[in-house]
């Protein structure tokens, strides 16, 4: 059993991310994919934990459509995504928009309740929720919370429905584009929840999808918690008629849809495995295809000769599943692209600072080109899209593991180099790099507030402060730290997004308070 269609706390939902992969394992889901509203936020967390639960998971969004000319009647339109890569740009700046929209719309949202006699403000539902992706939903709880509302459907039904008086309408984009998008992420657009779809006669559902097809859609979404047995059969018949993909899941959101199960619906609900292989073998079937030229795009070069390119992005997982496709791995080019990033960045790091010795300079170097670092920068190129993956490997996130995206980070420098020569790999990594030595060179200047002022209540007060973390603020994946530094009669609050971050802070703050012209 599988649920392909999940919500949290990254957007409309009631559980963080890991929450979510926990209530998974326990309900027995071999597979999931979160596709919070407009929003990839919780992707990176159930990434990170994953490895720690005996499920397979793909990426997935549900982006808000415009129904196109001809289907205005349709109202909202929802464009489920899977499979593409977090990283893709355009993808990303979508998302943003619609962030930014979701923030000028909540407070008329609040405005209009307020002026339907409610005392409701967006401070209490921040606080209440945190500022990362709170919406309707998190608006209707608190109007429960406060007696406004019996429950929380009543506030939709009531008021926030669309048609009611505290409705605003949702950022939207046109089907067309969010299918392009998804596809060129490196995704599987699919349409979500058909069945919930009122079409004025009998051949709209059909006419509707040829559109859609004819755009690039991959999907329909069948199986679903809102389908009847009818529906499913009708829409399982005109998937395999237009040679579609078939989908499903809950549209689980926890406690803001009670009554709804991850991976049961309201109970009737089951996702079979072969769906989810249909759909993974369909992504491992596009990936053997890269679209190389927006790799190139990233880079800002252009291969005169794309077979090594081809060789850079051949892990060893891919080789031995396709003995005949890559003549080798990309390791013997790592070896080289280590040689070369060591030379460029060296260089890079001696004229960005002129008067650092050579211990310092090798540090800064090691931290630049280490795993973490180069996959950074991977990440910057959205390298892990391209990487050709063995099945399991990519099933397993192999494709945003540290590991994996540095090694082929190093094997594309190495092919950047066989193919153009010193002088043109140097200036493509000049670009690339330049943000991340210049912050390099400035931090290794910081002050480190911690260990500055353990050296003074050591030498004042014979002690070493103490931390202590007072609040944590936010959802899980987007928290806030409060710490407080406590030293004799000093006492001082820091805030950071990591503990690491708010203890600094707090030493800082505590070094204000013995002497003001600290800086």
């Amino acid at each position: 059993m599988i649920d392909l269609h999940i919500h949290s706390t990254a957007s409309d939902g009631s559980y963080a991310p890991e929450q979510i992969l926990k209530l998974a394992q326990k309900g027995g889901l071999r597979a999931i994919s979160l596709t919070d509203h407009d929003s990839i936020a919780g992707i990176k967390e159930i990434y990170s934990a994953i490895h720690s639960y005996p499920i397979e998971f793909i990426s997935g969004v549900e982006i808000s459509c415009e129904p196109p000319e001809g289907f205005r009647q349709l109202g909202s339109i929802h464009m489920l995504g899977y499979g593409f890569s977090i990283y893709d740009r355009r993808l990303n700046q979508v998302l943003a928009d619609a962030v930014t929209a979701r923030e000028k719309r909540n407070p008329m949202i609040i405005q209009r309740l307020n002026d339907l006699g409610f005392d409701i403000s967006m401070a209490e539902v921040v606080e209440r929720f945190g500022a990362d992706q709170t919406g309707r939903p998190h608006i209707a709880e608190l109007l429960v919370e406060k007696g406004y509302v019996e429950n929380f459907r009543a506030a939709f039904d009531l008021y926030m429905g669309k048609g009611k008086p505290a409705y605003v309408d949702k950022y939207k984009i046109s089907c067309e584009d969010a299918i392009r998008i998804i596809l060129d992420a490196g995704g599987l657009p699919v349409l979500a929840h058909p069945g919930l779809l009122d079409f004025e006669d009998e051949g709209g559902l059909e006419a509707f999808v040829d559109l859609l097809a004819g755009l690039g859609l991959e999907g329909l979404e069948v199986y679903y918690t809102d389908h009847d047995a009818a529906q499913v059969r009708t829409l399982e018949s005109l998937a395999r008629k237009k040679h579609l993909l078939t989908t499903g899941g809950s549209d689980f959101h926890g406690e803001f849809n009670r009554g709804v199960e991850l991976g049961r619906g309201k109970g009737a609900l089951c996702v079979c495995t072969s769906v989810f292989k249909a759909l993974t073998e369909r992504l491992v079937e596009l990936r053997t295809q890269p679209r190389l030229g927006l790799l190139e795009t990233n880079l800002n070069y252009r291969f005169k000769d794309r077979s090594l390119l081809s060789n850079a992005l051949c892990h060893r997982s891919y080789l031995n599943e396709n003995q005949s496709s890559c003549e080798s791995d990309n390791e013997r080019l790592e070896f080289l692209g280590d040689a070369v990033l060591g030379l460029c960045v060296g260089h890079m790091l001696m004229a960005g600072d002129p008067e650092k010795q050579e211990g310092e300079l090798s540090k800064l170097r090691s931290n630049l080109v280490s795993e973490p670092g180069l996959a950074v920068m991977a990440r910057k190129i959205d390298l892990g899209r391209f990487i050709k993956l063995g099945k399991g490997e990519f099933l397993s996130g192999g494709g945003d593991k540290n590991s994996i995206l540095s090694d082929a980070f190093e094997a594309v420098i190495a092919a950047v180099y066989l193919d153009a020569g010193f002088d043109r790999t140097k200036a493509m990594l000049d670009a690339l790099f330049e943000t991340p030595v210049q912050k390099t060179l400035i931090s290794s200047k910081t002050v480190d507030y911690k260990s500055t002022i353990q050296e003074y209540a050591q030498e004042h007060y014979g002690s070493t402060p103490e931390y202590v973390v007072e609040k944590e603020i936010g959802p899980d994946h987007d928290k806030t730290f409060e710490i407080s530094i406590c030293m004799d009669a000093v006492k001082a609050l820091g805030r950071g997004k990591t503990k690491k971050a708010a203890e600094q802070d707090a030493a800082r703050n505590a070094l204000i308070l013995i002497n003001p012209d600290f800086t």
